[in-house]
């Protein structure tokens, strides 16, 4: 079974389920939820993130379409959901599925479970390049390296020196993002506007120059990592 088969066959399975809309801020788990279902994201992306003690919050992943979660309780690592899931976008399409029937369908195909583990080390590398970039001390440094993580995550290559980020963000999504106040976040990201690092507008998504970007980042390893390494 090839790769496409593979993924049409889950397709396959995905739209026998059930679906359910919601508009962008709803919550489609609440973290400590026992959940009653699994969810994959048929349109739209999902938001995943944790509250602060003061309440600010702390993004941890975004998943787009086919993508499954909570993974930790479809897998029955913990008993109940240990993050929020919220809609990102103006309107996300989900299926609803039995974790057991899921997990029982995924093992019949060799493929499918390689497909699957391969989306779990991509989120797994994800999340330690966000751990790097929040430990550094600069603003800065913690946006150019947010930036690149963005763009391996949920970047477009438009061309040989430009990604795309797929995701509506705003200035306090950034600044959720890298821990900073939507100010220094801003400032920030106009400081790399005018470098020519990044391009956006109003209703214009971001653009980088990943040439640019990565001549910024002080670390070799990091900056040779390929885009589809974690393309999902």
């Amino acid at each position: 079974m090839t790769d496409r088969v593979a993924t049409n066959y889950l397709k396959t399975f995905l739209n026998r389920q059930p679906v359910r809309k919601f508009k962008k801020g709803e919550i489609i788990i609440f973290q400590g939820e026992a959940p009653q279902h699994a969810f994959a994201v048929k349109s739209g992306t999902v938001k995943a993130y944790n509250l602060s003690v003061s309440g600010d919050e702390k993004p941890v992943a975004f998943y787009p379409e086919t993508h499954v979660f909570p993974a930790s309780w479809i897998y029955g690592k913990v008993p109940s959901a240990i993050y929020y899931y919220e809609a990102f976008t103006p309107e996300v399409e989900v299926h609803m599925l039995d974790r057991n029937a899921y997990v029982s369908f995924i093992k019949k195909s060799p493929e499918l479970l390689y497909q699957e583990m391969e989306r779990l080390l991509a989120d797994q590398l994800g999340g330690s390049m966000r751990l790097n970039a929040l430990q550094h001390s600069r603003a800065s440094d913690k946006l150019i390296y947010t930036l690149h993580y963005l763009a391996l995550t949920h970047g477009h290559q438009v061309d040989a020196h430009t990604i795309e980020i797929t995701l509506d963000l705003t200035h306090q999504d950034f600044a959720n993002l890298t821990g900073l106040t939507r100010e220094t976040a801003a400032t920030e990201l106009n400081k790399l506007k005018r470098s020519g690092i990044i391009y956006y507008g109003k209703h214009i998504p971001y653009k980088l120059d990943l040439q640019k970007l990565l001549q910024t980042v002080n670390d070799q390893f990091i900056a040779d990592l390929d885009p589809a390494t974690l393309a999902s």
